[in-house]
């Protein structure tokens, strides 16, 4: 540094005290702060130190990645404190304002427009392409990968996955981000799923509760998914006794069911109601099996209640559909029609699909029609140009 004339050498080899003071707020200077740091250096608040940035008057010295949980990571932008305290000699000065009250206007914004944040982009694409196609759309920012996931309710002229992932591309807003977004996870599928059993007609719910663990029928009920009408709701007469740990989940003894029918003449109302239905139960290998298990005692034939495809398992959809690796309790009342109840709830919330959803709103007065933009760079087919492009799985 002698050398390079930045201190000067004394006799000895000793060196003045000045120099030494003006490296030392050299030093002071380099050093690094995060955003949040250098809004405290000029004493405003955090959320108005992106103005700052926004206005160009800083940029970042250096970045790194920091680690969030196992599986990501954020990037952290550092700025130099020398840089950051020259903010406080520019005109008006920018120091002072930490005081101001929650939710006061920043006196920052005039300074700069914002961009939008990814969640505001990725959002009104999601309202864009409800308007554009007339559908229901859903946007949900995972925890666990820090990207967001959406997916659409199918209609016959809706877009496909492909022409979703060109429109996100092409937008100037989201498509930086574009890489972050998945299309179609495993939770939109279940959502659009639960939309359909839901539909009249579709399908059934049905519970039991039995004698012991894969033990007999001592109660079944069955309601329409679609209206939540009880079809079903009786005691089963067992052969064996119901046992003690049965007994103690269900709360039905043996004095219970001594007056009810026997499952061969509950079997007929069964066939009945669920005929031409799917078959929604919690635990669906259970309940099947248990069905046809007194269907075997009875001498019956067991039709459409045999094949797996007439059975939809609502604990294992909800597990998915949560992105769980281990199935989660019902937490119902244990008895056969408020179970059968508290599925249905829980079929209806799969089907409002989750995050946030977006629906069409209607163009305002004056406004033009809502549709795919034409001859610009989101251009893509038109509603009732689709015809004949396959849906996405």
């Amino acid at each position: 540094m002698g050398r390079e004339g930045r201190i000067t050498i004394g006799l000895d080899g000793r060196y003045l005290i000045a120099d030494l003071d003006k490296l030392a707020a050299e030093a002071d200077g380099e050093q690094y702060l995060t955003a949040q740091a250098a809004a405290d250096v000029l004493e405003i608040r955090p959320s108005d130190w992106r103005y700052v940035e926004a206005a160009g008057w800083i940029e970042p010295a250096e970045t790194y990645e920091k680690a969030v949980g196992q599986r990501r990571t954020v990037t952290v932008a550092l700025f130099r404190l020398g840089d950051v305290r020259d903010l406080r000699d520019m005109p008006g000065g920018l120091g002072g304002r930490r005081g101001l009250g929650k939710g006061v206007p920043s006196p920052l914004r005039e300074y700069a427009k914002l961009a939008p944040t990814r969640a505001d982009a990725v959002k009104a694409f999601c309202q864009q392409l409800a308007n554009w196609y007339g559908t229901v759309v859903w946007a949900w920012h995972s925890p666990y990968s820090g990207g967001w996931e959406l997916d659409w309710a199918r209609t016959e002229e809706g877009p496909t996955k492909a022409t979703v992932r060109q429109l996100l591309a092409a937008d100037p807003a989201v498509g930086s981000y574009a890489d972050e977004i998945t299309l179609c996870p495993l939770w939109g599928r279940i959502t659009r799923r639960a939309r359909q059993l839901l539909e009249p007609g579709v399908a059934v719910v049905l519970d039991t509760e039995t004698t012991d663990l894969f033990g007999q029928t001592i109660e079944l009920a069955v309601i329409d998914a679609a209206t939540g009408k009880v079809l079903q709701d009786t005691l089963v007469k067992p052969t064996v006794p119901i046992t003690e740990g049965a007994r103690h989940v269900h709360g039905i003894s043996d004095e219970d069911v001594d007056t009810a029918r026997p499952f061969e003449k509950v079997l007929p109302r069964l066939r009945k109601v669920t005929t031409d239905r799917i078959i929604c139960a919690y635990n669906a290998e259970f309940d099947r099996a248990v069905i046809l298990g007194d269907v075997q005692r009875a001498g019956k034939k067991p039709g459409h209640l045999e094949p797996r495809e007439s059975w939809y398992c609502l604990m294992e959809a909800y597990a998915a559909w949560l992105g769980s690796n281990r199935w989660l309790r019902l937490g119902g009342g244990h008895r056969a029609a408020g179970d059968c109840l508290a599925l249905l709830e829980l079929l209806k919330r799969m089907a409002k699909g989750r995050g946030s959803t977006f629906t069409p709103r209607p163009a305002a007065h004056g406004e033009p029609v809502p549709g795919p933009p034409i001859g610009t760079a989101l251009a893509a087919p038109v509603p009732g140009q689709l015809t004949g492009e396959a849906a996405p799985a």
